[in-house]
């Protein structure tokens, strides 16, 4: 096993939860996600106990989830509350429910034990709250590759300068002395790279042109299991934009996930034009990321006994890689050592 369920983890939007019920398969838990009419989110085992049908087909009907099949209503703690084609509610009419939060426009839920399902381990992201940060540019991709790859490509923003080279990429140049700072701390990694001197990258220049050259920023900060913000920062002695992407990475299973990505800035607030350029120029280096990822996956597939090579760029990944298989190794039950 390597997906760390005692953990929050996005399951979807706060407008994908409208009048319909929404299947989602988070940790290798098939879930059904559905709002009642008073506004509350739940998350429920996406299986009716009669004929295993899958709940998120059915219908919301006031504080209960309806199976489409033969009518059995769930409330938001897994209880049946009404079967119609009888009064008695047998013992085993429930279903598991998972612990939910709303929280910065998103749904979260908790796959692990419910008992540890702390509101305080959510991950604080206080600019998704602040009216100074424009966070209109949300976005969604199923990705048909282990969540720890996406986690590994963020961290490692060296192949920004190769996979997005059109985009936002920089002079490769920069990194035969690379600048590279990697910090461990509270759990958590963050890399940083300073480029002084340099010049914006292609998509940059649509949030505000700088006359000359620049000094660029690039942070990226991970916490487990499975969260990143890349900080990207364009400032010269006048001026300073900042644009804040914030990727939560949700293991679908062992080898899919479902990745969102909030777009936040602190320049042009409110510019309706500015965000939906943004959201293509970002979705579209999202998309590179998705495809690489995948790629590596399927190499994997072909070649699982060749060991990946590591370089200098990969401390903060090997970083993480300890971090997390320190959190799955609590996760696995102890076996008894025999006597």
């Amino acid at each position: 096993m390597t997906i760390v369920k005692n953990a929050w983890y996005v399951a979807c939007t706060a407008k994908d939860l409208q009048e319909r019920p929404l299947g989602r398969n988070i940790c290798n838990e098939p879930m059904a996600l559905f709002r009642t009419e008073s506004g509350q989110a739940h998350a429920l085992r996406d299986l009716c106990p009669h004929r295993k049908a899958p709940l998120s087909m059915g219908r919301v009907s006031g504080e209960t989830l309806r199976c489409i099949y033969h009518g059995l209503a769930f409330n938001g703690a897994g209880q049946c509350t009404h079967i119609p084609s009888q009064d008695a509610i047998p013992p085993r009419a429930c279903v598991r429910s998972f612990p939910v939060r709303e929280q910065y426009g998103l749904i979260w839920v908790w796959p692990g034990d419910p008992a540890l399902a702390d509101s305080g381990l959510l991950p604080e992201r206080p600019w998704l709250e602040d009216e100074a940060w424009d966070r209109d540019v949300v976005q969604y991709f199923n990705v048909k590759a282990a969540y720890t790859l996406m986690g590994d490509n963020l961290l490692d923003l060296s192949h920004v300068a190769f996979l997005h080279h059109t985009s936002i990429g920089f002079n490769p140049k920069l990194l035969e002395k690379d600048p590279l700072q990697t910090r461990v701390d509270e759990g958590a990694v963050s890399n940083e790279r300073i480029f002084v001197g340099t010049t914006q990258a292609p998509a940059h220049k649509a949030w505000h042109e700088f006359p000359g050259e620049i000094t660029r920023v690039q942070q990226s900060r991970w916490t487990p299991p499975a969260n990143v913000t890349v900080l990207v920062r364009n400032e010269d002695a006048s001026k300073q934009v900042d644009l804040r992407a914030d990727h939560f990475i949700t293991p679908e299973t062992e080898g899919t996930h479902h990745y969102f990505v909030v777009i936040s800035r602190n320049f042009r607030i409110g510019d309706a034009a500015l965000s939906a350029q943004l959201d293509r120029d970002t979705r579209a280096v999202h998309m590179e990321d998705v495809e690489i990822a995948e790629a590596q996956q399927r190499m994997r597939g072909l070649f699982p006994d060749v060991p990946e090579m590591g370089l200098m760029a990969d401390k903060g990944v090997r970083a993480a890689k300890r971090i997390l298989d320190e959190l799955i190794a609590k996760e696995q039950p102890r076996i008894p050592v025999s006597a």
